[in-house]
């Protein structure tokens, strides 16, 4: 792990933002801010000098890694979680200033590890900073950030039976998108989610995991299209009692 920074230097009164990469071995992964059937997402505290602020931490859309019969969801290979942060003003040029982040985790293969560390990163304020080398990486982060759905799509959630049916009307949507809950135990998360056509769209089937218990109003997480694809859905959910008859595809 390597905290990184997208700038060479801090500039006075502007955010800049900093990451935590994740470089993993062949077969190791770590998770997303919801994990799945198991594991544990990072969790990053931040250490920084007076008149700094630190902004919320912003996630890539993640793999379904499974595992039958269970599945995470969770980074491979490389990650990166990335946040701003603000310098105060009043910071003058040939300063420099050592943030530092305290960094709980987990990687698992056939076992899993825990570990903490704490990571650090000295910059000199200056009046104008320029690109790091990390620069491409932030940018490929940001290519998988969800975004806020299109305007033009029509998006529904019905709760039906052991199902959440989320209909989703549109141009350009993929024939098998995957949707990844940001609740825990909203979904089975290795369940198949299989699709049907609607006119001017598409019927993603989301079988309900087996320890919600209570109806929920709203349904939140992340659907992802295809590469650099991925948007932000929170969707009040209707009720209604039976079942769903369908042909699959």
């Amino acid at each position: 792990m390597e905290l990184v920074s997208e700038q060479d230097a801090l500039v006075p009164g502007k955010a800049i933002w900093l990451g935590i990469r994740f470089d993993l071995e062949d077969g190791w992964h770590t998770y997303w801010i919801n994990p799945g059937d198991s594991g544990e997402a990072p969790r990053i505290a931040w250490r920084l000098p007076a008149g700094f602020e630190a902004g919320e931490i912003q996630w890539p859309y993640p793999e379904r890694l499974a595992a039958p019969p269970f599945a995470d969801y969770g980074y491979q290979h490389q990650a990166l979680l990335i946040a701003p942060i603000r310098p105060p003003a009043q910071l003058k040029e040939g300063q420099s200033a050592k943030i530092a982040a305290l960094v709980d985790y987990l990687i698992c293969q056939n076992v899993c590890i825990p570990g903490r560390e704490q990571l650090e990163l000295s910059l000199p304020v200056k009046n104008r900073a320029m690109s790091s080398a990390a620069r491409d990486l932030f940018n490929t982060t940001r290519s998988r950030l969800p975004r806020p759905a299109p305007r033009d799509w029509k998006v529904s959630v019905i709760s039906l039976g052991d199902e959440f049916l989320l209909d989703l009307k549109g141009q350009q949507l993929a024939k098998a998108p995957q949707f990844f809950p940001l609740q825990a135990e909203l979904i089975e998360n290795a369940a198949p989610q299989q699709t049907t056509p609607l006119p001017g769209g598409i019927r993603l089937h989301l079988k309900k995991s087996t320890h919600l218990l209570q109806p929920i109003a709203r349904l939140r997480g992340i659907i992802v299209l295809g590469p650099e694809k991925a948007y932000l859905l929170d969707v009040p959910v209707s009720q209604k009692l039976g079942r769903v008859r369908r042909a699959r595809t």
